[in-house]
């Protein structure tokens, strides 16, 4: 409210000197004949004191004059002339219009100190919350929305709006208190202002705020170049007040300051997105390293196999007997069969990662998939699988076919590093949830290597001369499929040795409840 009042009085500081006085003379006529004539202009430099810090010098200056008038006309005798009856009387004068001019100017100077001290207070106040609002931000958009509302709430401004290059043409963000943003008059002369700005870079000049950088002429807006260490990104136009009131020095450096603050994102904006680059090209040529390898390793492998199977049964100098025959044959079988599950594995990683292949929910029981899944693997492996299930299997909500392929490769995984001994697989009701596990006994799973397990071509270490075979995608199709079914997996280790795999889902008990119920 004070700070209200202070800038009205500094809009109307002349006029308010001339009230101050005739209201004040006013008042004081009535004392006349009970007090000194000396003792008036002592009230005088109060009220002259008061105008000065209200309204400032100039304003002060004005009341101190008129007041040396009205002291004069009607509290010096003879009354209501400019005459001065005694000499005495002129010593006075002259005193109090000489003190009076100090007070008004002491006063007044107190006065621009205290309001440049407040603007200052303001816009550092306003640049901290234009910088928090710069900083906060993770999107262009976002950010020129904080900014540019915040702009036209301290500065009372028509509207603002960002121009931002991209490519040759600019893209706008604009922010206005009743929605109508700038005409293409104003973009006309944003591209102006850039076109400025970048022949300054070109000459290397100061880019500070001046004339031919900030201003427009014909409708009282700013126009700055936004500035970057790579150059020229856009152009910060506000528009005139509402209240046609040109802008200050202050709000020039407030919005000068603006621009800088938004040169910076850009530029940490463009940064990121080289880094996010650098990164995603890095990323993909390990990926690529790590795919050329496991298919040089695991396509390649069967595939000389079979070529040298083949190139065997057509040796025409060999006499071959048909169960030498059916044995090739059998070899040839087992590696088509290694071929087609890695790539079978490629192709389904690709899908779940590109949401190709996503889940159709149904309910079943969860002893019915691991029976699925158990069906699967070859006769010699099935034998050494153990069962651990309640008599009431929990209902699941999930994608069969997925559901099924997840247990196939949690039970394929630990019967490779079991190497010979038995495999748990197991189910329980757990928190509104089901949970299932596979554990087995083999070397079990280092700490640090709980989370590596299920990256794309990861093989976890092994013991003992055994060396695993496969293209180190089983585990990692596994999480991408309980990810998708809003489930969890993760690495227990079992005592005194082995590696227990946990996957919990979302239970379907309540849904199947509610069905049979409604049968």
């Amino acid at each position: 409210m004070t700070t209200r009042f202070s800038a009205v009085f500094s809009r109307h500081g002349y006029p308010l000197a001339l009230v101050a006085i005739v209201v004040s003379t006013a008042v004081f006529l009535p004392g006349r004949d009970y007090f000194a004539k000396g003792q008036w202009a002592l009230l005088y430099l109060l009220v002259i004191l008061l105008v000065a810090s209200v309204a400032g010098t100039g304003p002060g200056l004005l009341s101190a004059a008129l007041a040396f008038f009205a002291w004069n006309f009607f509290f010096l005798p003879p009354y209501h002339t400019l005459r001065v009856h005694d000499s005495q009387d002129w010593i006075a004068l002259v005193a109090f219009l000489v003190v009076g001019l100090l007070v008004g100017v002491q006063a007044g100077r107190m006065r621009e100190r205290e309001a440049r001290a407040l603007a200052r207070e303001q816009e550092t106040a306003a640049l901290n919350r234009l910088s928090a609002a710069v900083v906060s931000q993770t999107s262009i958009a976002h950010m020129a929305e904080s900014c540019l509302k915040e702009v036209v709430e301290v500065l009372g401004a028509g509207s603002a709006t960002l121009f931002v290059l991209d490519g040759d043409d600019l893209e706008s963000y604009c922010q206005a208190p009743d929605r109508a943003c700038p005409d293409a008059a104003v973009a006309e002369r944003a591209r102006q202002a850039v076109r400025v700005g970048k022949a300054a870079d070109a000459r290397g000049d100061t880019l500070e705020p001046s004339p031919e950088t900030v201003t427009a002429a014909g409708d009282g807006g700013l126009y700055l170049p936004v500035h970057s260490p790579s150059g020229v990104r856009g152009v910060l136009t506000v528009q005139a007040r509402t209240s046609r009131r040109p802008y200050s020095a202050s709000d020039v450096r407030l919005v000068s300051s603006l621009s800088n603050l938004v040169g910076a994102f850009l530029e940490r904006e463009q940064l990121q997105a080289v880094a996010t680059k650098a990164a995603a090209e890095r990323e993909a040529d390990q990926l690529k390293s790590s795919l050329l390898s496991s298919v040089s390793h695991e396509l390649k492998t069967p595939l000389a196999a079979l070529t040298a199977t083949v190139s065997n049964l057509l040796e025409s100098d060999v006499d071959w007997d048909e169960q030498s025959v059916k044995d090739e044959l059998r070899a040839i079988v087992a590696d088509v069969a290694r071929l087609n599950n890695s790539i079978g594995s490629l192709l389904e990683l690709s899908r779940l990662e590109a949401h190709a292949w996503e889940p159709r929910r149904e309910l079943y029981e969860l002893s019915d998939m691991v029976i699925a899944g158990i069906d699967t693997l070859p006769a010699h492996m099935r034998e050494r699988v153990r069962l651990d299930l309640p008599e009431e299997s929990p209902v699941v909500d999930v994608d069969f076919v997925q559901l099924t392929r997840v247990i196939q490769n949690l039970l394929e995984n630990a019967l490779l590093y079991a190497v010979e001994s038995p495999v748990t697989i197991g189910a329980c009701g757990w928190n509104q949830g089901v949970r299932l596990w596979v554990e087995d006994q083999g070397p079990g799973v280092p700490p640090d290597e709980h989370d590596a397990v299920f990256e794309k071509f990861y093989r976890g270490q092994h013991t003992g001369g055994h060396a695993p075979s496969g293209t180190g995608l089983g585990l990692a199709i596994a999480r991408e499929i309980v990810r998708s079914h809003g489930g969890t997996i993760r690495i227990e280790d079992v005592v005194p040795h082995g590696a227990r795999f946990v996957i919990t889902l979302p239970s379907g008990g309540h849904e199947s409840s509610d069905k049979e119920d409604d049968a």
